[in-house]
Protein backbone atom coordinates (compact mmCIF):
# COMPACT_ATOMS: atom_id res chain seq x y z
CA UNK A 1 0.00 0.00 0.00
CA UNK A 2 2.82 2.36 0.88
CA UNK A 3 4.47 1.69 -2.47
CA UNK A 4 1.31 2.77 -4.31
CA UNK A 5 1.19 6.02 -2.32
CA UNK A 6 4.80 6.82 -3.23
CA UNK A 7 4.14 6.06 -6.89
CA UNK A 8 1.05 8.28 -6.86
CA UNK A 9 2.99 11.08 -5.17
CA UNK A 10 5.80 10.74 -7.71
CA UNK A 11 3.29 10.86 -10.56
CA UNK A 12 1.67 14.01 -9.14
CA UNK A 13 5.07 15.69 -8.69
CA UNK A 14 6.03 14.85 -12.30
CA UNK A 15 2.74 16.28 -13.59
CA UNK A 16 3.15 19.50 -11.58
CA UNK A 17 6.77 19.77 -12.73
CA UNK A 18 5.71 19.47 -16.37
CA UNK A 19 2.96 22.08 -15.99
CA UNK A 20 5.42 24.53 -14.41
CA UNK A 21 8.22 23.85 -16.94
CA UNK A 22 5.98 23.79 -20.05
CA UNK A 23 6.53 27.43 -21.14
CA UNK A 24 10.31 27.04 -20.91
CA UNK A 25 10.00 23.90 -23.06
CA UNK A 26 7.91 25.84 -25.59
CA UNK A 27 10.48 28.65 -25.68
CA UNK A 28 13.16 26.02 -26.28
CA UNK A 29 11.12 24.46 -29.11
CA UNK A 30 10.66 27.90 -30.71
CA UNK A 31 14.36 28.70 -30.39
CA UNK A 32 15.34 25.31 -31.76
CA UNK A 33 12.94 25.63 -34.72
CA UNK A 34 14.27 29.10 -35.57
CA UNK A 35 17.90 27.98 -35.30
CA UNK A 36 17.19 24.98 -37.56
CA UNK A 37 15.05 27.20 -39.83
CA UNK A 38 12.26 24.66 -39.48
CA UNK A 39 9.11 26.58 -40.39
CA UNK A 40 6.84 23.58 -39.85
CA UNK A 41 8.04 23.05 -36.27
CA UNK A 42 7.77 26.79 -35.61
CA UNK A 43 4.21 26.92 -36.96
CA UNK A 44 3.18 24.32 -34.36
CA UNK A 45 4.21 26.72 -31.58
CA UNK A 46 2.55 29.90 -32.91
CA UNK A 47 -1.05 31.13 -33.00
CA UNK A 48 -0.74 33.25 -36.13
CA UNK A 49 -4.09 35.02 -35.80
CA UNK A 50 -3.28 36.20 -32.27
CA UNK A 51 0.25 37.33 -33.25
CA UNK A 52 -1.13 39.11 -36.33
CA UNK A 53 -3.70 40.94 -34.18
CA UNK A 54 -1.10 42.03 -31.61
CA UNK A 55 1.23 43.39 -34.29
CA UNK A 56 -1.66 45.07 -36.11
CA UNK A 57 -2.70 46.93 -32.96
CA UNK A 58 0.88 48.06 -32.28
CA UNK A 59 1.54 49.25 -35.82
CA UNK A 60 -1.82 51.02 -36.16
CA UNK A 61 -1.35 52.84 -32.86
CA UNK A 62 2.16 53.83 -33.96
CA UNK A 63 0.77 55.28 -37.21
CA UNK A 64 -1.92 57.20 -35.34
CA UNK A 65 0.64 58.47 -32.84
CA UNK A 66 2.89 59.65 -35.69
CA UNK A 67 0.02 61.46 -37.38
CA UNK A 68 -1.07 62.91 -34.03
CA UNK A 69 -3.53 65.76 -33.92
CA UNK A 70 -3.29 66.31 -37.68
CA UNK A 71 -6.04 63.73 -38.27
CA UNK A 72 -8.55 65.88 -36.35
CA UNK A 73 -7.82 69.05 -38.32
CA UNK A 74 -6.72 67.81 -41.74
CA UNK A 75 -8.92 65.57 -43.86
CA UNK A 76 -5.91 64.45 -45.92
CA UNK A 77 -4.19 63.25 -42.73
CA UNK A 78 -7.34 61.28 -41.83
CA UNK A 79 -7.34 59.74 -45.31
CA UNK A 80 -3.64 58.91 -44.87
CA UNK A 81 -4.40 57.19 -41.56
CA UNK A 82 -7.06 55.08 -43.26
CA UNK A 83 -4.67 54.13 -46.06
CA UNK A 84 -1.96 53.35 -43.51
CA UNK A 85 -4.32 50.90 -41.76
CA UNK A 86 -4.96 49.15 -45.08
CA UNK A 87 -1.22 49.01 -45.75
CA UNK A 88 -0.52 47.59 -42.27
CA UNK A 89 -3.11 44.86 -42.87
CA UNK A 90 -1.62 43.86 -46.22
CA UNK A 91 1.95 43.88 -44.86
CA UNK A 92 0.99 41.72 -41.90
CA UNK A 93 -0.75 39.25 -44.19
CA UNK A 94 2.50 38.93 -46.14
CA UNK A 95 4.71 38.71 -43.02
CA UNK A 96 2.64 36.38 -40.84
CA UNK A 97 3.98 33.12 -42.17
CA UNK A 98 6.21 30.67 -40.32
CA UNK A 99 9.20 31.96 -42.31
CA UNK A 100 8.26 35.60 -41.57
CA UNK A 101 7.99 34.93 -37.82
CA UNK A 102 11.27 33.04 -37.98
CA UNK A 103 13.06 35.99 -39.58
CA UNK A 104 11.48 38.44 -37.14
CA UNK A 105 12.69 36.37 -34.19
CA UNK A 106 16.22 36.26 -35.63
CA UNK A 107 16.17 40.06 -35.73
CA UNK A 108 15.82 40.30 -39.50
CA UNK A 109 13.21 42.36 -41.31
CA UNK A 110 10.84 40.06 -43.15
CA UNK A 111 9.97 40.94 -46.71
CA UNK A 112 6.82 40.13 -48.70
CA UNK A 113 7.05 36.93 -50.66
CA UNK A 114 9.37 35.21 -48.17
CA UNK A 115 9.95 31.66 -49.35
CA UNK A 116 9.56 28.89 -46.82
CA UNK A 117 13.02 28.42 -45.39
CA UNK A 118 14.90 25.18 -45.15
CA UNK A 119 17.74 24.09 -42.90
CA UNK A 120 20.68 26.47 -42.53
CA UNK A 121 23.32 26.15 -45.23
CA UNK A 122 26.36 24.06 -44.26
CA UNK A 123 29.48 25.99 -43.36
CA UNK A 124 32.28 25.95 -45.89
CA UNK A 125 35.75 25.18 -44.69
CA UNK A 126 38.94 25.75 -46.64
CA UNK A 127 40.62 22.47 -45.69
CA UNK A 128 42.77 24.06 -42.97
CA UNK A 129 39.98 23.81 -40.46
CA UNK A 130 39.05 27.49 -40.65
CA UNK A 131 35.66 28.60 -41.88
CA UNK A 132 36.38 30.46 -45.11
CA UNK A 133 32.72 30.92 -46.01
CA UNK A 134 31.56 31.83 -42.52
CA UNK A 135 29.66 35.10 -42.13
CA UNK A 136 31.67 37.89 -40.51
CA UNK A 137 29.48 38.10 -37.42
CA UNK A 138 28.39 34.87 -35.80
CA UNK A 139 24.67 34.79 -35.21
CA UNK A 140 23.96 34.12 -31.55
CA UNK A 141 21.46 31.47 -30.53
CA UNK A 142 17.90 32.74 -30.19
CA UNK A 143 16.88 33.46 -26.59
CA UNK A 144 20.44 32.73 -25.39
CA UNK A 145 20.51 35.89 -23.27
CA UNK A 146 16.77 36.40 -22.89
CA UNK A 147 14.93 36.94 -19.63
CA UNK A 148 12.02 34.54 -19.17
CA UNK A 149 9.33 34.32 -16.59
CA UNK A 150 5.69 34.05 -15.69
CA UNK A 151 3.60 37.23 -15.66
CA UNK A 152 0.50 35.30 -14.56
CA UNK A 153 -0.68 31.69 -14.49
CA UNK A 154 -1.63 31.92 -18.17
CA UNK A 155 1.01 34.33 -19.49
CA UNK A 156 4.76 33.77 -19.88
CA UNK A 157 7.06 36.39 -21.40
CA UNK A 158 10.44 36.02 -23.08
CA UNK A 159 12.20 39.41 -23.19
CA UNK A 160 15.04 39.88 -25.66
CA UNK A 161 17.28 42.97 -25.72
CA UNK A 162 18.97 43.97 -28.97
CA UNK A 163 22.41 45.57 -29.37
CA UNK A 164 20.92 49.07 -29.00
CA UNK A 165 19.16 48.25 -25.72
CA UNK A 166 15.64 47.98 -27.16
CA UNK A 167 13.50 45.20 -25.75
CA UNK A 168 11.10 42.96 -27.64
CA UNK A 169 8.76 40.64 -25.79
CA UNK A 170 7.51 37.30 -27.03
CA UNK A 171 4.34 36.43 -25.14
CA UNK A 172 3.37 32.80 -24.62
CA UNK A 173 -0.15 32.01 -23.46
CA UNK A 174 -1.49 28.82 -21.94
CA UNK A 175 -3.80 26.81 -24.18
CA UNK A 176 -4.93 23.91 -22.03
CA UNK A 177 -1.72 22.11 -21.07
CA UNK A 178 0.18 23.60 -24.03
CA UNK A 179 1.72 27.03 -24.49
CA UNK A 180 1.67 28.99 -27.75
CA UNK A 181 3.30 32.21 -28.94
CA UNK A 182 0.35 34.62 -29.03
CA UNK A 183 1.92 38.08 -29.21
CA UNK A 184 5.12 39.83 -30.18
CA UNK A 185 5.60 43.24 -28.55
CA UNK A 186 8.05 45.24 -30.61
CA UNK A 187 10.11 48.22 -29.41
CA UNK A 188 8.33 50.76 -31.63
CA UNK A 189 9.30 53.88 -29.66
Amino acid sequence: MRKIQYMLLLLILCAVGYVVAAPWLTAYRISNAVDRRDSVALAEQVEFDAVRQSLKQQLNSRVLRELGADTQQNSFAALGAGLANIMVDSLLDAYMTPAGIERLMRGETPAPGIPESGPPPPSNTDGNGSDAGKPQAERKKLFSDARMGYRSLHRFVVTVTDDEGREAEFVLSRRGLEWKLTAILLPLN
